[in-house]
């Protein structure tokens, strides 16, 4: 767990209980074997990219214009870079965790830096939104309003934060002072990707599926519309009440948590009935499907801490 010392300065003296830091590595594992995915994927994003505007359907389409190809181009250098940066912040979260289960003191540098990079990631989410809002305005083919204005909120819901919180924690900062901004941080996370997955509701999911109402699309619906806004909101009280108090409750973070990621486990059910959730399974964060394990070894611990 977490101590002060004489300077008010974050120090590690106990350890959580070993399943807990099992449930950790575990998380942490799972965001680095999906970094590492994309950042493999990278050459053949870029080539099928370039096989695209150089084929017929693009071509011979109205999105053929110089424009619309310099922000197609832009986006893509973007993305590409950013699933680099984005493995090199999994890399450093991995690390940090190691460090922490091994008592060295400068796990929270190490996760700081995290933070930081990861900031940069999304960042990196700049050049898709301007190419979705700018082309969604000047009507061009092939540009989609929700999904610029999808991007565009996750960058502004989640870098601001990051990167002031990783500050903290690089410059062992009070521990007032990073409690704060964690509190900030986390609750502006999870409703970001509430954002992200209604509007993938909104603008994809159900234009393009069953028009027909039925027990799965009615469970995709509520799930995009209900469980990440309820994890938001839960995450929110949590904070405040931990902001107050400067103790943790365990319900609130253990249920958040595994409703955060219960997201993805009933999206994926609903995929196995509904052909356009396995359309865009690729755009799923999948590596939080592993947060309710979190969740509930959270909800295991003896008391609040």
């Amino acid at each position: 767990m977490l101590e002060l010392n004489s300077d008010n300065k974050i120090i590690h003296k106990k350890n959580f209980p070993k399943y807990l830091m099992i449930c950790l590595l575990f998380v942490a594992s799972s965001f680095l074997a999906y970094s590492v995915y994309w950042a493999v994927r990278i050459p053949f994003s870029t080539y099928d990219i370039f096989v695209f505007i150089s084929g017929p359907l693009f071509q011979n389409s109205p999105m053929n214009t110089p424009l619309s190809l310099q922000l197609i181009l832009f986006q893509e250098l973007a993305a590409a870079i950013g699933y680099l940066v984005n493995l090199i912040a999994a890399v450093l979260a991995f690390q940090s965790i190691i460090q922490y289960i091994k008592h060295e003191q400068k796990w929270q540098i190490t996760f700081g830096k995290s933070l930081i990079v990861e900031a940069v990631f999304f960042l990196l989410f700049i050049p898709t939104s301007i190419h979705h809002l700018v082309g969604a305005f000047l009507s061009m083919s092939g540009a989609d309003f929700f999904v610029g204005l999808s991007y565009l909120l996750q960058v502004l819901l989640i870098v601001p934060p990051f990167i002031m919180l990783g500050l903290k924690l690089k410059n062992n900062q009070s521990l007032d002072s990073i409690q704060k901004w964690v509190c900030i941080a986390a609750p502006l996370f999870v409703f970001a990707f509430w954002f992200k997955y209604l509007f993938l509701w909104i603008d994809t999911l159900s234009p393009m599926g069953s028009q027909q109402v039925t027990v799965m699309n009615t469970v995709g619906a509520l799930n995009s519309w209900l469980t990440l806004l309820i994890a938001s909101v839960l995450t929110v009280l949590a904070c405040l009440g931990f902001y107050k108090t400067k103790k943790i409750n365990k319900w609130l973070v253990g249920i958040g948590l595994i409703l955060f990621g219960g997201y993805f486990i009933i999206y994926d059910l609903v995929a196995i009935w509904e052909p356009v959730y396995s359309w865009f399974f690729y755009v799923t964060d999948v590596w939080i499907i592993t947060l309710p394990i979190l969740g509930v070894a959270i909800l295991n611990l003896k008391t609040n801490s």
